[in-house]
């Protein structure tokens, strides 16, 4: 893991490719508005920053994917995107967040509906996604995993690997594991689509599919959650993809016409990052100085154009 994380440090330049509401509080003390539950920037409040300066919170779009973005047993939003977003946003003068969780597949029509103002769930940049909304730039890189049954019995160490067997691969619906399985070549028949995370894992647990793939922190999460012994993960990879390392770097989503607040966000993130701020505000959630500094010198262009 850590030798993929270096190299991506160093070759990202080549080619980079990659989910109801909940408020700081409980959710059975939210009362929200009418307003608050269709979205938050109106036309009539001036810009989405300033309109949330003014009423004190901004609205967050997650999948309950831990450890991106997830609602702990109490309801609250918290994770490794919501908690850096926290920060920044504390320091442009919005002092709370308010958090909308919808499918993975739902968060860039979510954030286009207005049911909320950024997707802070650890999305993946890419340049397909570029297409549909603005980035900030990456706050962490990261390889990704399979999740198996102990002894990894069909020996899958990749998605290639997947092709070449028998084995059937559950992936999350709407994310770029999809793609990977795809572009690999393995049959569609073959390929399961879940959600949400919890409900990956405890598939693969239910023997629905043989081998599930996500980030190697998510399935690090979720078989720790499941404490199973009947199940482990492999080691970390780059998927390659048309011959070439399909490095993940995640980073925050915002409209296409809120440039002004994209922006104000990203100079925070980017000094956060320059002064190594990011780490300790992630190693609750597993995250170490490998996956922060590999997006330490890597920017929303460069994954937009790779």
């Amino acid at each position: 893991m850590k030798h993929d994380i270096l190299e991506a440090n160093t070759l990202l330049q080549r080619r980079l490719g990659r989910r109801t509401l909940f408020r700081g509080v409980g959710m059975a003390g939210l009362g929200l508005t009418g307003a608050a539950l269709l979205g938050c920037n109106g036309d009539d409040e001036g810009s989405p920053l300033e309109a949330a300066r003014d009423r004190g919170y901004i609205t967050i779009g997650f999948a309950n994917e831990a450890p991106y973005g997830f609602a702990d047993e109490s309801g609250n939003v918290t994770g490794e995107a919501p908690e850096v977003a926290r920060v920044i946003l504390a320091e442009l003068g919005v002092p709370d967040i308010q958090g909308v969780v919808v499918t993975f597949d739902s968060l860039i029509p979510g954030l286009q509906a207005r049911r909320f103002d950024i997707i802070a769930a650890g999305m993946f940049i890419n340049s397909n996604r570029c297409a549909e909304v603005l980035f900030s730039d990456p706050d962490y890189c990261i390889p990704q995993a399979f999740g198996v049954d102990a002894g990894n019995p069909f020996g899958v160490m990749n998605y290639q690997d997947v092709a070449n067997s028998d084995a059937t691969i559950g992936v999350l619906s709407g994310g770029v594991e999809d793609g990977y399985a795809q572009a690999a070549g393995i049959p569609d028949d073959r390929i399961t689509r879940f959600s949400e995370a919890p409900a990956l894992a405890e598939g693969l647990q239910a023997r629905r599919v043989d081998v599930i793939a996500a980030t190697s922190l998510s399935i690090r999460a979720q078989l720790d959650r499941l404490a199973d012994p009947n199940l482990e993960m492999t080691a970390g990879f780059t998927p390659i993809v048309d011959g070439e390392p399909e490095y993940g770097c995640g980073g925050y989503g915002f409209r296409r016409d809120d440039q002004e607040l994209r922006d104000a966000f990203n100079d925070v993130l980017v000094s956060m990052k320059q002064n190594n701020e990011i780490v300790p505000i992630t190693e609750p959630f597993g995250f170490g100085e490998t996956e922060i500094s590999a997006a330490t010198d890597v920017t929303a262009d460069d994954l937009c154009e790779a």
